[in-house]
């Protein structure tokens, strides 16, 4: 028979518990809703599970993670995905390139386009890769629009 899961809420913890399931953040509200009721009164996680509709498993690994570190372990999410890498100095060295005339810089066209500077970054070694997409979020913080200018 499999062994049931409960939150070890320290006597410490509840005052502060109660205080987030209050006054917290949705977000927050939730996964102290779910320890509240594993630890305090008991439920089960299938049972809990229905109560604050979250999957089985993700609701585990929060029990685990509060029995393991504690009332920060709610706070505070592990970081997923990958860390960005797109500095400021990279932001405006972006910035400087798109405004210089590509035949300024020898190259064959009259005007830039998104898949163009990718290019030209990634070919000159500026950065590694990047995607069209990131450069037009990076030109569109600094009002830059890659059109064919009239003279």
């Amino acid at each position: 028979m499999a062994k049931h899961l409960f939150a070890n809420i320290k006597d410490s913890d509840k005052k502060a518990l109660f205080e987030i399931l209050k006054n917290g953040e949705e977000h927050l509200k939730k996964r102290v809703q779910a320890i509240i009721l594993s630890g305090i009164h008991k439920y089960r996680v299938s049972e809990i599970t229905k109560i604050v509709n979250l999957h089985p498993n993700h609701l585990r690994k929060w029990i685990h993670r509060y029995n393991k570190n504690g009332i920060e372990a709610i706070l505070n999410s592990p970081k997923t995905g990958k860390r960005k890498k797109i500095t400021e100095g990279l932001k405006k060295k972006i910035f400087e390139i798109a405004h210089i005339p590509p035949r300024k810089l020898g190259l064959f066209f009259s005007w830039w386009t998104l898949h163009k500077l990718k290019d030209y970054l990634e070919e000159k070694g500026i950065i590694d890769k990047i995607s069209h997409e990131t450069i037009r979020k990076i030109l569109k913080e600094t009002n830059v629009k890659l059109q064919r200018e009239e003279t």
